[in-house]
């Protein structure tokens, strides 16, 4: 696991966040997931709301990135270590906030975030910076 960087931490509020998990055959699947948030220096938490593909490619694989991005910067975590919680802290957390905007909330995915990468607009494209 790594520290998620304070660069990432500061666009997360009002970022377009975009998980991509992939399929046992190979086949990547990418939606918008306004539910991300950092739960930990080295970890993150997504609500499972409308996510049909993902929640079966988490739960074949595990396998998923998420990409954070706020005008010209973006940065992609790269996640390892899903899991699915049903009830507890983080799910009550995000059951509520995602109450608050009327959207059903069935579960917390957990990740532990392995790399991160700068895909921003610029010459640090592509850049592994944790």
């Amino acid at each position: 696991m790594v520290a998620i960087p304070k660069c990432v931490i500061d666009i997360v509020p009002e970022a377009v966040k975009i998980i991509e998990s992939v399929s046992v055959s190979g086949q990547p699947h990418a939606i918008v997931c306004g539910s991300i948030g950092i739960i930990g220096e080295s970890k993150v938490a997504v609500g499972e709301v409308l996510m049909k593909r993902t929640k079966e490619n988490l739960a074949a694989n595990g396998k998923a990135s998420i990409l954070i991005t706020a005008g010209p910067k973006s940065f992609e975590l790269i996640l390892e270590n899903a899991k699915r919680e049903d009830s507890g802290p983080v799910f009550e957390g995000l059951k509520a906030k995602l109450a608050e905007m009327k959207l059903p909330c069935f579960a917390a995915w957990t990740f532990d975030v392995k790399e991160v990468w700068d895909e921003s607009a610029g010459p640090s494209a592509g850049t592994k910076i944790a």
